[in-house]
């Protein structure tokens, strides 16, 4: 079955950029705990549902994956950290394999110093952010976390969408940690957006590329 036209999926974004926007004014200390769980869900629920309904590509499901883990992730982030982490980790090693699998055959120096900025400063900007907030990071998130941008970054993907989205991913994450002592509602305003923008960018840029190689 051949991709269907983007503007047709287009109610799927909108529905998840909404919630998106509904979860940071709803937010806040005196929300019941399920109902931010489902507030932090949804937005990337959606997304994985205009990344997978409708799609032929075998990978647009890597995609879905990533997006239903981040989901995941985000909803325990609070609850059990120890989940949240985990199925955040388990996503970015998806979007890994996925970038890698579409990986640029020929790059310029400034792309390789791009990536290999992205895949060393991460993990580094992880440890620095854990150790201030005394939180402890596993070693392999910031890897992991590292690698996944990176390779968007060098992917045959749209850059400045997929490689820009997984910065952006990678970034909430460091920020998030360091303000993980701070349980205020601001805390979160600052990270979520960053977060939800950046999974946002990178699904638009890889379905839109995915269709048009449909079309091609």
């Amino acid at each position: 079955m051949p991709y269907p036209a983007l503007p047709e999926k287009r109610p799927l974004l909108l529905v998840s950029v909404v919630l998106a926007v509904a979860c940071a004014f709803v937010w806040g200390e005196d929300t019941p705990e399920v109902y931010r769980m489902v507030l932090r869900a949804a937005p990337l629920l959606m997304l994985a549902a205009y990344a997978l309904v409708g799609r032929s590509d075998p990978d647009a499901r890597p995609l879905a994956g990533m997006l239903v883990l981040a989901a995941v992730g985000s909803a325990f982030a609070d609850y059990s950290p120890l989940i949240g982490l985990n199925a955040r980790l388990l996503g970015y090693l998806i979007g890994l394999g996925l970038f890698l699998r579409h990986r640029r055959v020929i790059m310029d120096s400034a792309s390789r110093v791009a990536a290999a900025a992205l895949f060393l400063g991460t993990p580094v900007l992880l440890f620095v952010a854990a150790d201030r907030a005394g939180v402890g990071v596993p070693v392999f998130m910031g890897l992991a976390l590292g690698g996944m941008a990176a390779s968007a970054w060098i992917s045959t993907f749209p850059r400045w969408r997929v490689g820009l989205g997984a910065g952006l991913i990678a970034l909430s994450e460091v920020l998030a940690i360091a303000a993980s002592g701070d349980s205020t509602h601001a805390a979160e305003i600052g990270t979520w957006p960053l977060f939800y923008i950046g999974h946002l960018l990178l699904t638009i840029g890889v379905i839109a590329e995915l269709a048009a190689r449909e079309y091609d």
